[in-house]
């Protein structure tokens, strides 16, 4: 196969920039595209159909896990490797389900993103080292169950998560939901603490 066609999207310019240096050191690989969110990315995978995709969890916009959603919908012919800082189980269960032929930790990116490339160009599944435990879960079938936290959560805390999902801060939330931002604080705590979140 000639040169590996590789795009990745994410919205810190130095991470990404460090990214393209690891990766073209490396004989048969080449980063052609580059996106700061997921509108952009998207458009890119469709127009230039890349080998594989990189794309950060947490972009502004159309998130990771959003874009591989939409990269399934579409058909599109690219392999999805998501970057996170997550170890958090159930947003691993919903990349798989989304899709993602790789899930790479950002603590992790230097020595695992080659190593990933290459995993999912061979049709296999990549997983961070540190977070193996998770796949062994999924695979008995104890996978962190997504409905079930989001059904402990009050009417309060649903909307909360929803501007959070959206990208809004304490005090925007504050404003939408006409509620101090001590009192939105103390809904995203809670909201982490059922939901087994941390960061």
């Amino acid at each position: 196969m000639s040169e590996i066609k590789i795009l990745i999207a994410d919205d810190h310019p130095i991470f990404l920039l460090g990214l393209v240096y690891i990766i073209e050191s490396n004989e048969g690989m080449r980063v052609d595209y580059v996106a700061s969110n997921g509108e952009q990315a998207l458009e890119m995978i469709s127009i230039n159909k890349p080998h594989v995709s990189i794309l950060d969890i947490a972009m502004p916009g159309l998130d990771g896990i959003k874009v591989t959603k939409k990269i399934k919908e579409l058909q599109l012919d690219t392999k999805v490797i998501v970057l996170t800082m997550y170890k958090n189980e159930a947003i691993f269960n919903l990349a798989l389900d989304c899709g993602v032929s790789g899930y790479v930790l950002k603590d992790n990116a230097s020595t695992d993103i080659v190593n990933s490339i290459k995993t999912v160009m061979a049709g296999e599944l990549f997983i961070s080292p540190h977070i193996m435990g998770f796949y062994k879960n999924r695979k008995e079938g104890l996978r962190s169950n997504i409905i079930k936290y989001i059904g402990m959560l009050t009417d309060s805390e649903k909307k909360v998560l929803r501007y959070i999902a959206n990208n809004k801060s304490t005090n925007e939330i504050a404003e939408k939901l006409f509620l101090s931002s001590k009192t939105v604080q103390n809904h995203r705590f809670s909201i982490c603490k059922k939901m087994e979140l941390e960061g």
